[in-house]
């Protein structure tokens, strides 16, 4: 009899969700996954909003367990990303563009790093910011601020560029790279320790 054999889905699983559980040696922790996750509806945040005040924003495997088709995971990122009250959700501007780019060239890819320096921001938020803003022209051309009276195709002196007090303040020289071969796009300027 080969019915024992088959598994079937768990009874509990929903429509939108599958339960997944897999336990390789015997000895192994059980791994819970659920997939595909839905969109949040309004009243599963509701929820969430409730039991992340009461768990104080922790114990998340607690909450999963009360939220029916959420993983522990699941739970800690919709609230530390989306409704944590000290999410900043406003649109960026202009000048918090600026101070993404002066706080990149201070820290680089550490997005940690930067989201601590730039306020109620996450650093998820401040990742994707960036890779909407560092291709647009329009931010390149606000990066490049050639020397007056000069042509297109020289570079400015360090002093012009954002980096500047950045990057002079630390010890470090800060230099344009100029344009590309075809002068059609300004190249991000270098910023070099030199030993």
């Amino acid at each position: 009899m080969a019915s024992a054999a088959t598994s079937s889905p768990p009874a509990a699983a929903s429509v939108r969700s599958v339960l997944i559980i897999k336990q390789s040696p015997p000895s192994a922790r059980r791994v819970l996954r659920i997939r595909p996750s839905a969109a949040w509806t309004p009243q599963e945040d509701a929820t969430l909003a409730r039991l992340a005040d009461e768990h104080g924003g922790r114990h998340w495997r607690r909450v999963a367990e009360l939220m029916p088709g959420r993983s522990s995971r699941q739970c800690r990122d919709r609230w530390r990303h989306q409704l944590a009250r000290s999410v900043y959700h406003r649109p960026f501007t202009a000048a918090d563009d600026e101070e993404l780019a002066r706080l990149f060239l201070r820290h680089g890819g550490r997005w940690s790093a930067v989201s601590r320096a730039a306020h109620r921001r996450t650093s998820r938020v401040m990742r994707r910011r960036w890779k909407e803003i560092r291709d647009t022209d329009a931010f390149l051309n606000k990066l490049w601020k050639p020397d007056a009276g000069s042509d297109s195709s020289t570079t400015s002196s360090p002093s012009q560029l954002p980096c500047a007090g950045v990057v002079f303040g630390s010890g470090l020289p800060c230099f344009s790279l100029g344009r590309d071969a075809a002068a059609t796009m300004p190249l991000l300027p270098a910023c070099v320790a030199v030993a």
